[in-house]
């Protein structure tokens, strides 16, 4: 009999309670419950592992090497996919904290740092997130990288997270409740994360930044300084890594980065300001605004560039990729803009996004592609700039501006 098979067997007369299989992700071997990889969604129950978070962990296997930090606690380990593989994949990490409440699941956790030969480098806490990272305050006790990775909200975490950070180090935090941050019900993110989402076109973008302006702000209540490194939207959720900074005047500055995204349905014209402005500045039609929300920029140039060439170093292929898309966002403002939707309000065929951008290039403007949205550009061209660019790019272009002119009189 295996190893593998031994682990598979309860003292329960000897029955399989639940069949563990080994599973390669990265160059790490897991240990996870075969149900999990048969079904999607895969059972909660009794232990969770979800085979397609691997981009999310892929990523984070990547920013851990470019931060340069030597410990990692995976607070919500589960089967310990991420941390064990920070322990076998980032070299620079030496010591990796997994904590669960679940025994089995950090049974599960152990047996694979055993697979990997990475025993060592791992401690095991059975324990309850918030409680264990709120143990972890004192200054020789934090961790340079802390994981939050929830079902739903990270909200209630958040402090505790943050104050187990060691000062310069990095927190990662997952949010599944996009329902909730992209608009479909803003009054439970106006209870969980005290700010109005939008549910438009950048409704992605709005939700990352209303996850990373409530980490600046439950940091600011015990004076430390979290602002955004990298982000992303992928699937079903959003992720924010964040740098934190101890000390009441960095808190103050990152609170100078809040502020409010208006958003006019009328006529597509959006703006950023210390205030909400619900009133449109170009047609004065009443605007939609969401926040208070973070409206600077969720990248470190550095980090994201260095996370990317670990990530193409180790083959991950798919991480590079979405690093690879941050490059450059933090010049642009907090919105994008749907070429679809511009296309659709005109009444006329979706034109190419590439098409647009070369207008709006050839303008004199930068352009990127929107890297938290499925389709979208963001641009430093006013709306109107991005709508003529639209009209250019359509077979047909002053014939349509013609009959857009004749609209806007009637």
């Amino acid at each position: 009999m295996s190893t593998l098979e031994l682990f598979n067997r309860a003292r329960k007369g000897g029955k399989v309670v639940m069949k563990v299989v080994e599973h390669l992700e990265g160059r790490t071997r897991l240990v996870v419950p075969a149900a999990s990889l048969a079904s999607d969604p895969p059972p909660t129950s009794p232990v969770f592992f979800n085979p397609a978070a691997r981009l999310n962990r892929d990523i984070s296997v990547a920013v851990a090497v470019a931060s340069g930090g030597s410990s990692f606690c995976d607070s919500m380990a589960g089967v310990g996919a991420r941390g064990i593989r920070m322990a076998r994949e980032a070299e620079g990490v030496e010591a990796v904290t997994l904590v669960d409440f679940n025994r089995a699941a950090l049974k599960a956790a152990r047996r694979a740092a055993v697979l990997n030969r990475v025993r060592r480098k791992c401690e095991f806490a059975e324990s309850e997130t918030s409680s264990y990272l709120s143990s972890r305050f004192g200054r020789d006790m934090r961790f340079d990288s802390v994981d939050v990775d929830p079902f739903g909200t990270p909200v209630r975490y958040l402090q505790a997270a943050v104050s187990a950070t060691a000062d310069g180090g990095v927190l990662s935090a997952t949010a599944t409740d996009t329902a909730v941050l992209c608009g479909v019900y803003p009054k439970v993110s106006e209870r969980r994360y005290g700010a109005t989402p939008l549910n438009n076109h950048f409704h992605h973008e709005t939700a990352i930044r209303i996850l990373a302006g409530a980490i600046a702000r439950l940091g600011a209540h015990i004076d430390i300084g979290a602002e955004p490194v990298a982000a992303h939207a992928t699937r079903h959720y959003v992720r924010v890594y964040v740098r934190v900074v101890p000390g009441a005047s960095r808190a103050d500055s990152v609170l100078g980065e809040l502020g409010f995204v208006s958003w006019c349905p009328a006529c597509g014209h959006a703006s950023s300001s210390s205030e909400p402005q619900r009133q449109c500045a170009v047609c004065d039609r009443r605007a939609k605004v969401a926040g208070p929300l973070w409206v600077g920029r969720l990248t470190e140039p550095k980090l994201v560039q260095e996370a990317e060439g670990a990530a193409r170093e180790r083959g991950l292929l798919d991480a590079a990729s979405v690093l690879n898309s941050l490059v450059g966002e933090g010049y642009f403002p907090p919105w994008s803009y749907s070429i679809e939707r511009i296309c659709s309000s005109l009444g006329v065929a979706s034109v190419p996004e590439a098409s647009v951008r070369r207008r709006l290039k050839e303008g004199g403007h930068s352009v990127l592609r929107t890297p938290y949205e499925t389709t979208g550009i963001k641009t430093d061209a006013e709306y109107g700039e991005v709508l003529a660019a639209v009209k250019e790019s359509t077979p047909g272009g002053p014939l349509v501006r013609t009959l857009a002119r004749r609209k806007g009189a009637g």
